[in-house]
């Protein structure tokens, strides 16, 4: 049995088949298809008769994948940005503008808010509104952050988003405005932004 393995194995017609696997098996992973299965399908095809190697190769060639081209982190960011300042754009969407206050002071772990803001924020960017029931300075205190960096405060005066948040309403928060400094131009001297509340958002 071995010998009939090794003669078997000898044969041209198997080597041409295992060649001829590779043409749609090349396309396929061009087309970022699964290679594998069309190196089969392409190699099965060509035992049983070499010319049917053209019949996956087509195949190959006329079917759809997936996109080759991925949108950058950049481009997913943009993309990001201009949906929520068109959701912002909508009529039926009620929003309140606001800002953050404590941007020139750095944050409780040294950062530079106004450099971070410059570097990060963008219009359109969400933001976090995080309560702090137990700051001392202000016991309506809510604090913006972003991806984990504590920004600055929501304005005293907009003591109603401490009260919505204490009764469990959802906010959505996203930057709007965002100026820059005319002589320190790597750094926002202000960031405007727009709170909208849920409906049904508890």
């Amino acid at each position: 049995m071995g010998e009939d393995i090794i003669r078997w194995l000898q044969l041209p017609s198997l080597w041409l088949a295992l060649g001829l696997g590779f043409a749609p098996a090349l396309i396929a992973r061009f087309k970022r298809l699964p290679t594998i299965r069309w190196y089969f399908y392409g190699f099965a095809c060509a035992l049983v008769a070499w010319p049917l190697a053209a019949l996956p190769t087509l195949h190959a060639l006329v079917t759809v994948g997936r996109p080759h081209h991925r949108l950058s982190e950049q481009d997913r960011q943009r993309q990001r940005r201009a949906d929520a300042l068109a959701l912002l754009a909508e009529s039926s969407v009620m929003s309140y503008p606001s800002r953050i206050a404590e941007l020139r002071r750095k944050s409780p772990a040294g950062i530079d808010r106004r450099h971070y803001a410059y570097e990060h924020i963008g219009p359109g960017e969400p933001l976090e509104l995080v309560r702090e029931p137990t700051n001392g300075k202000n016991d309506r205190a809510v604090a913006y952050y972003h991806h984990g960096v504590h920004l600055g405060y929501v304005p005293k005066r907009q003591r109603w988003i401490a009260d919505a948040l204490d009764d469990g309403l959802h906010l959505v928060v996203v930057a709007e405005k965002i100026r820059m400094g005319w002589i320190f131009r790597h750094r926002a001297t202000s960031v405007g932004t727009r709170i909208v509340v849920l409906p049904n958002g508890r």
